[in-house]
């Protein structure tokens, strides 16, 4: 059992009926995708795309067959290991049987937000991306600052201000 990074195209020659990002109405292209395999076949897959100051997130797809089995769990918390740098933004499109309520209801219980207007992004996203995505359902991770970042930052008088290195 191994996670592959990888495009959505090289995921294709693995996975020819994978329904593609753009099918499912994404309004996102070129991301990358952290895919689970089990010996030479993909299970699962999760993808990102870096969009400067926060990653898109999204895109979320376990096999029926290996749903229950902490496939989604296990791509998400490797992703978000590796991306732990910037905020996240979520945009949740149920395909097959899955329910917005349940999708809506996973992602609440990991600290996400519901972004409800560009208050809730002001300072992560662009005013153009958040009209651009305005109309999907869209969530915000913010990040967790890890303690190597932590060692460079200080807090004085209620700001955050850069130590001085020597």
């Amino acid at each position: 059992m191994t996670i592959k990074i990888m495009s959505e195209e090289a995921l294709i020659e693995d996975w020819p009926n994978l329904i593609t990002m753009e099918e499912k109405g994404y309004p996102i292209n070129h991301a990358q995708f952290y895919v689970k395999y089990i010996g030479d076949i993909p299970v699962g897959h999760i993808c990102y795309k870096d969009m400067g100051n926060w990653h898109f997130i999204g895109n979320s797809y376990v096999k029926e067959e290996y749903r229950g089995q902490g496939v989604y769990d296990e791509l998400m918390c490797k992703r978000n290991s590796d991306l732990s740098d910037k905020n996240k933004i979520a945009m949740l499109i149920p395909i097959e049987n899955s329910q917005l309520e349940k999708l809506e209801t996973r992602i609440k219980n990991r600290n996400y937000i519901k972004v409800n207007t560009f208050l809730d992004v002001y300072g992560i996203m662009s005013f153009l991306d958040y009209f651009k995505f305005r109309k999907q359902n869209m969530w915000l991770l913010k990040c967790q600052l890890n303690k190597e970042r932590m060692a460079g930052i200080g807090v004085i008088g209620g700001r955050l201000k850069l130590k001085q290195r020597h």
